[in-house]
């Protein structure tokens, strides 16, 4: 699937006339001055991501940055194994990361693929519904992938653009992607926001997996707390509720909530409740 993906991205697909590609990164045009001022604002960004103290606080202030260039999402994700991916950082809804897990879809995401060819240019979503359409034959993988975008059409999200970074972990799984949507916005609309701001989301993209992984990672024992863990202990630390009034809080299941439980325990080195709760706060994953 991987040489497939690199051979359709190859072939002849034109970016929207709004997009730039990853070579525009820091226009010419300015000459120094410009590629200056891109390396100012990616310390800058990673100055005022470094600050947050707690994964909430990163999470709002790079929801910050994106409201100031006309976008209202974004999700890191990297690829762990061959059907898994995880999403240390996100404000897209459960719901979605759900019905994208319990479709499987993770083994047919062309975009996924697309990052495991090593390519650097950033995509739009749009791009593989364009492919899928143009293509002589409709196969299984393209229906999965269909599939895929209708999951991010009922969350309002018609388009999105997807950036490769590249992760320093020395997990072997060193590839990951930073994605940026604008809810409600219409594909053409959303092009010319992406023109306008492509060298910033760029930038930003690098400093997110930056702070992530210096200032986050670190603070875990076992690995990393996956988002909806850490939701629960922040759910019980915020509120002061027990696992069962925070699993009714969330709208998830006692069992749910128990797996979720276990996972926190697990990175966190404990096998109290309480001490979770209390070590995830103590070590700024949460805010109460």
């Amino acid at each position: 699937m991987v040489a497939e993906c690199r051979s359709l991205f190859k072939k002849g697909y034109n970016f929207a006339e709004h997009v730039q590609k990853a070579s525009e990164l820091a226009p010419l045009e300015g000459g120094k001055e410009q590629a200056l001022g891109v390396m100012l604002t990616q310390v800058d960004y990673v100055r005022t991501l470094s600050a947050a103290k707690s994964l909430e606080s990163f999470n709002r202030k790079i929801i910050s940055i994106l409201a100031d260039i006309g976008f209202t999402d974004y999700v890191l994700i990297r690829k762990t194994a061959v059907n898994a991916i995880e999403t240390p950082h996100s404000s897209l809804p459960e719901a979605l990361f759900d019905e994208y897990q319990q479709g499987k879809y993770c083994r047919h995401d062309m975009v996924l693929d697309y990052i495991n060819t090593e390519a650097d240019d950033p995509i739009l979503l749009s791009m593989i519904e364009h492919i899928i359409e143009c293509a002589p034959m409709m196969t299984y993988s393209f229906e999965k992938n269909l599939q895929i975008l209708d999951i991010y059409k009922k969350f309002a999200i018609n388009d999105a653009y997807v950036i490769p970074v590249r992760s320093q972990r020395e997990s072997g799984n060193d590839r990951a992607i930073f994605s940026v949507m604008a809810l409600n916005v219409g594909r053409e609309e959303f092009a010319k926001r992406v023109k306008k701001s492509s060298h910033l989301l760029r930038v930003l993209a690098n400093a997110v997996i930056l702070v992530s992984e210096t200032v986050f990672l670190p603070a875990l024992k076992g690995g990393l707390i996956k988002a909806k863990p850490l939701r629960l202990l922040s759910t019980m630390a915020q509120h002061d509720l027990s696992l069962a009034q925070a699993a009714d809080s969330l709208c998830i299941s006692l069992d749910t909530a128990n797996k979720h439980m276990a996972l926190a325990k697990q990175a966190l080195g404990t096998s109290s409740q309480a001490n979770a709760v209390y070590l995830a706060v103590s070590k700024g994953l949460i805010s109460v």
